[in-house]
């Protein structure tokens, strides 16, 4: 094996991110579903019938993506992923003259989704040195979400200009192959560049144990219970505005206008810096931000201030803990590919997860003890981190 080089040359990191974005942008469609479906006269059961049907499939298949990119080969796995998440968007555009194809495209966009969301960051990360991998999981996940947050203001542009919300799945059915390509091209550049030994990507209850064994069981938590914040304030952030009297528009747009500067601002500098001392900054910017929402009384520029805390603080700690659970495989000299799907497993879990469990504390109380409850766990993190530090420092 070639020695690995400190960074991804510009004709793979280009395309892959392009590609990853355009991805990113036709899963962010699927917020719109409910509209589109609701404008062809079906009903907001059957919407929701459908984004459960995708919300399961991705869990299923973020168990088995490792065991398929091990018959078909990393990166062909990635790109028929994509493949995937086109035909869910054809489906999805062709709803209004056959209905049930709604359901098939709830099921491609899950599969597609998921295998590409935990799969894709091991094709680039085979080829760097450690050091530099923190920088590139960071661009990615900036792409990822630059892709997310774009969706809305695309897919409004288009139907006004189309006059219909079915058919902008159309649009995004070519900017998915346009995606796809961008990774083939991405794809066939790394075949040539070196890059580490890849073993098996399955998982494995074995590798699943060791990963819980190790300190990586600290950071795999922490992205957990991240993500159970996350989906509580997007979740219920309609309901938090209303009791502000406020547009939760001003707070989605905020958090992805500061998540992807920052992302992609910190990128080149944020491996210079000791992980867990990263870690418990974002901790706080993102306890932070929790706060400046609870005491708000209705004023948008402390709406977008607290918005922009809570966006630098959970959106650079995925990297981070990403990347703290990578860096302890490799001192454990375990596969990486398997803490790391271990890791994203606990973020879609928790994901999509706690959306009810908030919604039973929102039942018998209110938003404000929601936001309350979710200072609580980023606070249970700053623990975990602080029992995480102390138990490396034992060990060594």
């Amino acid at each position: 094996m070639d020695k690995l080089p400190s960074a991804v040359s510009l004709e793979v990191s280009i395309p892959f991110m392009l590609g990853s974005a355009s991805l990113a942008a036709s899963y962010g469609s699927s917020f719109f579903l409910v509209e589109a479906l609701r404008s062809i006269g079906q009903s907001a059961t059957t919407a929701g019938a459908v984004i459960s049907t995708g919300t399961i499939a991705t869990i299923l298949s973020s168990l088995v993506a490792g065991r398929i990119a091990d018959l078909l080969g990393l990166m062909r796995t990635i790109t028929s992923a994509a493949a995937m998440i086109a035909a869910a968007m054809i489906c999805f555009a062709s709803a209004s003259i056959l209905p049930l194809l709604a359901y098939v495209g709830g099921l491609l966009l899950g599969i597609g989704w998921s295998v590409f969301y935990i799969l894709a960051p091991l094709q680039v990360l085979y080829h760097v040195q450690a050091e530099t991998r923190i920088k590139y999981l960071t661009l990615l996940s900036g792409s990822q979400m630059l892709g997310i947050g774009l969706a809305a203001p695309l897919a409004r542009t288009v139907a006004e200009a189309i006059g219909s919300y079915i058919a902008v799945y159309s649009f995004f059915a070519v900017a998915c192959v346009l995606g796809t390509m961008l990774l083939e091209f991405a794809g066939r550049a790394l075949a040539q560049a070196p890059q580490i030994k890849v073993p098996s990507v399955r998982l494995t209850f074995k590798g699943v144990l060791r990963a819980f064994k190790s300190n990586a069981r600290y950071p795999i938590m922490m992205i957990g219970i991240g993500a159970c914040v996350f989906a509580g304030l997007s979740t219920f952030q309609s309901l938090y505005a209303t009791s502000r009297a406020l547009s939760p528009d001003t707070f989605f747009l905020a958090f992805t206008v500061t998540a992807v500067l920052f992302r992609f601002a910190v990128a080149p500098i944020i491996g210079r810096f000791r992980l867990e001392r990263v870690a418990a900054l974002l901790f706080a910017c993102t306890i932070a931000g929790l706060v400046i929402l609870f005491v708000n009384v209705g004023s948008t520029t402390i709406y977008i201030l607290g918005t922009a805390f809570f966006a630098l603080g959970y959106g650079l700690s995925y990297s981070t803990l990403n990347s703290m659970v990578l860096h302890i495989a490799g001192n454990d000299e375990a596969s990486f590919a398997i803490y790391s799907q271990v890791f994203t497993l606990s973020y879609f879990i928790g994901l999509f997860g706690f959306p009810y469990i908030a919604g039973q504390v929102v039942k018998v109380s209110s938003v404000d003890c929601l936001l309350i409850s979710m200072v609580m766990l980023i606070t249970a993190n700053g623990v975990l981190l602080a029992i995480q530090v102390f138990s490396t420092i034992r060990k060594h």
